[in-house]
């Protein structure tokens, strides 16, 4: 009996998606998402180009409490003291970027078709994107283990990411960009699991020796700006690409997921020169 019901949840769900990806209002926000995320990927293969023009001001940073070796060396013993933590933790550091927005954007507008948050959403993530990387551009601080050479996990040596995205910290806006758009979601199961990843990223990215303490705050910070400044916010888009039928937006949607792909792989695979 338990298993016909939960087979049948499952048929629901995949009715459910299914109808979402006929949905003209949806297909026009889901390729906003891809554009969106798209864009920022292009920014981080760009950036080698940009830096030059930043100014380095980790060594301002580092006269503020919590930013010496011996606090970032003992943040990291304790990860690596409880047992399995480390790796636990590697996986929220991974999944809270680009698996926290693809899941969240998932949630709330495939399965949920919850037009109103979505809007919201894709205004905060352009917000998060456009700031960060303005910030980035004018001024940069290296993270911690980059700064105190500690061997740590990490892809600093392709695009993926860059030791220079620090402060604010970009996973961290995400991450609580995606708890403030959830929240009213918080009673279902999943939104509160999404809930609870995002949440686990300050301390991911902290304890791991990738972000200093003020990275997470002022990411944090810049969040609750974010969502107090786009609430309510609607997505305008030319009429005439609500006039274009729906199989030519499934289209757009799925060459926007091969490209966002093909530079996700490049970003991680090609060595930075």
């Amino acid at each position: 009996m338990g298993s016909v019901m939960v087979s049948s949840e499952v048929r629901d769900s995949l009715k459910r998606i299914a109808s979402a990806v006929e949905d003209r209002e949806v297909l026009i926000r889901l390729d906003v998402f891809l554009l969106l995320y798209f864009g920022w990927m292009g920014f981080t293969v760009l950036y080698d180009l940009i830096k030059e023009h930043s100014r380095d001001v980790t060594s301002q940073l580092l006269r503020l409490p919590f930013t010496s070796r011996s606090f970032v060396v003992a943040s990291l013993k304790v990860v690596h003291e409880v047992p399995g933590l480390y790796q636990f933790l590697h996986g929220v550091y991974y999944i809270g970027f680009t698996g926290s927005i693809a899941l969240t954007v998932f949630f709330i507008l495939l399965y949920w078709r919850d037009l109103g948050s979505a809007d919201e959403l894709a205004a905060r993530y352009l917000l998060a994107y456009s700031t960060c990387g303005i910030m980035y551009s004018l001024f940069h601080v290296y993270a911690p283990h980059y700064v105190y050479h500690i061997q740590v996990f990490s892809p600093d040596e392709t695009y993926l990411t860059q030791p220079e995205f620090v402060l604010p910290s970009l996973h961290n806006t995400i991450a609580a960009v995606n708890i403030l758009t959830l929240w009213k979601h918080r009673k279902k199961i999943w939104g509160a699991l999404l809930i609870g990843l995002s949440s686990l990223v300050p301390f991911a990215t902290v304890l791991l020796a990738q972000h200093w303490v003020y990275d997470a705050l002022a990411g944090i910070l810049l969040a609750m700006a974010i969502g107090k400044a786009t609430e309510g916010h609607q997505i305008r888009v030319h009429e005439s690409i609500r006039r274009m039928h729906v199989s030519k937006l499934r289209m757009a949607m799925v060459l926007g997921f091969i490209a966002m792909a093909y530079i996700l792989i490049f970003a991680i695979t090609t060595p930075k020169s």
